[in-house]
Order: C-alpha cells, then structure tokens, then sequence
C-alpha cells in the first residue's frame, strides 16, 4: 500500500480507512495536482467537510510548488470485471494454474460486508494451489486493486478433472535486443561510482530499484522548492528536472543536497551521463527515472541490434555430446509411438542446480540438458557454472556442489548462450520448470540481451494429469513408479535425464 493510503488509513484513528488512492495526476499548464481517491459503493457520498479536511490531509503531507486537489471515485464492484483481472493475475503470475482455470470455474459471491470469491478445480490444482501459496497471493492481489474484504476459497470440483494431454505453454517473444553496452566515465559529477554497463531505456517496462542507464539530456530546468517536514522544514531547496535520451526519452529528476547545488550548473543541454537511479510512477502517472548519480561520459561500445550479433563470432564453452543407449533394445519389441508434442516436435528438457530459490539473487551454478529429436534422446548438455559468490552452505547440502567443483567452470554469460543455441526452436521442457526453473533461466537471458522465447511443456503438470497411484507427484516418486532411475538426484544432468524419460513414458500411445 501507498504512504499516503497508509498514513491515511491511520489518521484520527482510521476515520478515512475506507479510502483508497486511485491516482496521482500532474496538469503542468494549469499547475495543479490532482489526487484521486475510491470510495467503496457502501458509502452514500463524501461530505463538502469530508472533501476539505481530506485535501487538508494531503496538503500537510505532500511537499509541491503546484496546487493540490482531491478527487473522489465511487468503486463499484463489478462482477465480470473482477473475474477478468483475477484471471489476467493467474496468468501473469502462476501459469501452470492458469491453464486449468477458466471465468466459469470462478463463483463470486458478493455479501455485504464479506465478497468470497471460490475457485471450482481439480484434486491436483487444489493442491498445487494450496501448497504455492496461491490463495495469500490473491488476496494481496485483491487489496492493492479493489475496495472491500476478501475471502478466497479452493472448491474441489470433479467436473473439472486435468486433460489427458496438456499443451504447451506459449511464452510471448519479444524484441531480442542487447539490455547492456560499455560507455567510458569522463568526470562524476555527484554520488557514489557508476559501472559503465548501462540498460536500454527502451527495455525499462516497469518500477525498478538501482537501474544505471546512459544518454544525452535536454529540457534542463532547474527549480526551487521550500521543505514543508523533517528537520530541515521551512529550507529552501533545489531539483533538477530533465529528459535522458539514448534513442528512447525517459523523464528525471534529481533532488539536490545543499553540497551539490552548485553543481546543478554543469547539467547542460546535449551533455551525455551515466546516471544511477529508481526507476517510479512519477505525478505524471508515468515512469520517471529519480536519480542518485551522475558521471559525464562517452559511448565506448554501441548496443547491438540484435541476436545474431549477440551470437556471433564465438566459440562454445560446453561441449555438446552425442547421446547413446548403453543396453541393446529387444529386436523384437516395437517401437513406441508418442503422443504429441513428442511425436513431432524437438524438445529440449533441462534442469538447473542454484544457490537458492530466488532468481533476483540467488545464482546458476549448474545446467543439465536431454534434446529429444521426434522422440528420439539425441544429445546432452552438462556444464558447472561459476557463480560471482560462494555457495552457501545449505545450497550444498542439497545438491552437493562446492566451491572447488565450479572454480574452473565457466560464467553464465557464456554458458547460457551456448544453452540458448542448443534450445533454439525447441519446445523447452522440465519438472515443474514453469515456476522456477524458467525464472532462472529467463533472468540469465536478459544478461545478455536474449529473451526466453520458447514453448514451454512441464512434466509436473504431465503426471499429475495420469492420475498415477502414488502418494505423491514428485520427480523420484513417478520416476520410481514408471521403472526410471533417478540416481543422484539433485544434481542437473541426472534430473534432466530421468525426467526426459518420464516425459517419453507418459507420452506413449496406450
């Protein structure tokens, strides 16, 4: 929730807490700064009292040369819409759910002071949807965007059993530009050093914390502005606002200590800067880049424009080998026919051993991979990697790689592009690899300028769709059940193995 919801939520002892902040929007002609807030439908209207001692609130809080004004939204809750944005939720953030969950699967019943909202599903998405936290999720979702309380229930229904055969999933492609490139530092201005690899601005999409872009300002204007709290209340201070543009525009602004004020002179039209920031929701209501640091610099290497420049002119650091059978098949057994995707398409099924479960700082440290041509296992792919810090202990002891193993391996930046190459047009597959392994994987990518832009198949939601007699779904279980030997688990390879013939047994014709 926003500071100000929160301070409002608390004010007088909760008097406004059925407010919510709808949007923040700046009107620089008429110098005037328009708060929007919700009020949920149970509320009749707000009072001309109510209006002035909520603009009142506002005013104390927020610091602005511009004049400020409140308005207020009625937020109607409306059925089909919430069905929609719940869906749309699913599918941006749980996939793997999203596919078995449909707007006619939703039931929302909406009380007077409670709206339940149920999801009718299948045994297995019911677990899977328990265990994911799923539901907290949800409900985190329904606070930030709606007005009222929220009860999620999971309704186990047996009219919505899993298909027989899941599809693949479709990963959106987009623009496979390069996300960093090389400028050379001249003279910092003001703030901490700056590494020269900046982003595109054209690949920032969203609020992001510590981004370093690059470009040439215009538009400086520098104004002054009168703290209005804190301990330097009723002091006169200064910002900078300005445009950086690297082929792409962003807006920034920059708010001065009284040290650096002096320098606000050195901020001149066509002078290029790194700069070092947050990226937010500005007054505007669009993204605008508040920077921390400055360095007058140069371009040293230009972006490259795309993925073939990216991949060329390299040599691969993990050998790709050949994948032979050790035993002699029965002469006499015929050959299995598979079911598609199998039976048509090259399949790539991986598995990655990390540091730990959080892609944003937890890192690869090994890659596994089976190609299986037309149902055929062709090649494999197996390779260390090595991290920037040491493997914590507790990654170790599940998976049993040391600092030793991986001190001669070679890094992700290398690494992932060979793995890129060897999925390339394939449909990429792995054990539960929707909600984490893919993560990893697309997060490696964007280190190099390439985006995920495969098929995705999970074998997870495969054999929890077969409706095996086992205790449970995990890889070792079905694994065990199927006949398939799983030795050294935990380790990319073997895992990658065993569940490329997982994938092969469960996708043969009965």
């Amino acid at each position: 929730m926003d500071e100000l919801s929160q301070a409002l939520l608390h004010y007088e002892g909760g008097k406004y807490n059925f407010l919510r902040l709808y949007g923040v929007a700046l009107d620089v002609n008429q110098e005037e700064c328009v708060f929007t807030f919700l009020y949920p439908e149970s509320i009749s209207e707000i009072t001309k009292e109510q209006r002035k001692e909520i603009e009142d609130f506002v005013k104390s809080l927020v610091s602005l040369n511009s004049k400020i004004r409140v308005k207020f939204k009625k937020s109607f809750l409306d059925v089909r819409l919430l069905k929609r944005d719940l869906l749309k939720f699913l599918n941006e953030n749980f996939k793997s759910i999203a596919s078995e969950i449909s707007e006619g699967q939703i039931e929302i019943d909406k009380g007077e002071k409670l709206t339940t909202i149920t999801f009718h599903m299948s045994k297995e998405i019911k677990a899977y949807f328990e265990s994911r936290f799923v539901k907290i999720n949800i409900l985190e979702f329904l606070e930030n965007n709606f007005l009222g309380d929220f009860e999620v229930v999971a309704l186990e229904d047996e009219n919505f059993a899993l298909a027989e055969n899941i599809a693949p999933i479709k990963y959106k492609v987009e623009a496979k530009k390069l996300l960093r490139y090389e400028v050379t530092p001249i003279k910092k201005l003001f703030g901490k050093d700056i590494a020269p690899n900046p982003e595109l601005i054209k690949n920032i999409s969203q609020p992001k914390s510590s981004v370093i872009l690059f470009g040439q300002i215009s538009q400086v204007n520098i104004k002054t502005f009168t703290a209005k709290k804190g301990k330097r209340a009723g002091e006169e201070k200064k910002y900078a606002s300005f445009v950086l543009d690297d082929g792409k525009k962003i807006e920034c602004i920059y708010f001065s200590t009284k040290t650096n004020e002096p320098k606000l002179a050195a901020l001149q039209d066509g002078l290029s800067y790194l700069c070092l920031g947050d990226i937010k929701t500005g007054l505007s209501g669009k993204l605008t880049y508040y920077i921390s640091a400055m360095t007058l610099a140069q371009i040293k290497t230009p972006p490259v424009e795309d993925e073939e420049s990216i991949l060329a002119a390299r040599k691969n650091v993990v050998a790709i080998e050949d994948y032979y059978e050790n035993r002699q098949e029965n002469l006499f057994t015929a050959e299995p026919v598979y079911k598609e995707p199998v039976a048509s398409r090259d399949i790539v099924v991986y598995d990655l051993e990390t540091t730990g479960l959080n892609p944003e700082t937890c890192e690869i440290i090994e890659i596994g991979a089976i190609k299986i041509e037309k149902g055929k296992i062709t090649k494999k792919f197996s390779t260390f990697v090595k991290p920037n810090s040491p493997i914590p202990a507790e990654a170790t002891k599940i998976n049993h790689i040391t600092n030793e193993m991986v001190a001669d391996a070679p890094k992700i930046e290398d690494v992932i592009l060979d793995f890129y190459n060897f999925s390339k047009d394939c449909i990429i597959s792995g054990y539960n690899n929707t909600d984490f392994d893919n993560k990893f994987l697309r997060k490696a990518y964007q280190k190099v300028g390439l985006q995920l832009q495969n098929e995705n198949l999970d074998v997870y939601l495969i054999a929890r769709s077969k409706h095996l007699k086992i205790s449970n779904v995990k890889l070792a279980t079905v694994a065990a059940a199927l006949g398939i030997d799983l030795s050294g688990a935990h380790r990319a390879y073997n895992d990658a193995f065993a569940t490329a013939k997982v994938l092969l047994r469960l996708s043969e014709e009965a």
